[in-house]
């Protein structure tokens, strides 16, 4: 009987030895998972930053179209004053 109990013992023993480990790659997967979780997260921001300064520094563009559209109309503005179509 005492070798079956040592063979069980050596079994329990590597079955609690691969549990260990198994834990242990599992733990370490969940802290890299996180730890590149956290690292898009500020890469995101970093990029939201940079999309919010690029949309302030642009938003002037968007002007262009407007005063596009007055000089249009004060060219043919004068254009039908110069012609004498106005009166």
């Amino acid at each position: 009987m005492r070798r079956g109990a040592a063979k069980r013992s050596a079994a329990w023993t590597a079955g609690w030895g691969v549990g260990a480990l198994v834990v242990v790659i599992a733990a370490t997967l969940l802290l890299t998972l996180i730890a590149l979780g956290r690292r898009i997260i500020g890469q995101a921001e970093e990029i939201k930053a940079a999309l919010d300064a690029t949309q302030e520094n642009t938003t002037a563009l968007y002007d262009v179209s407007a005063t596009n559209g007055v000089l249009e109309s004060i060219t043919r503005s004068l254009r039908t004053v110069r012609t004498g179509g106005g009166a």
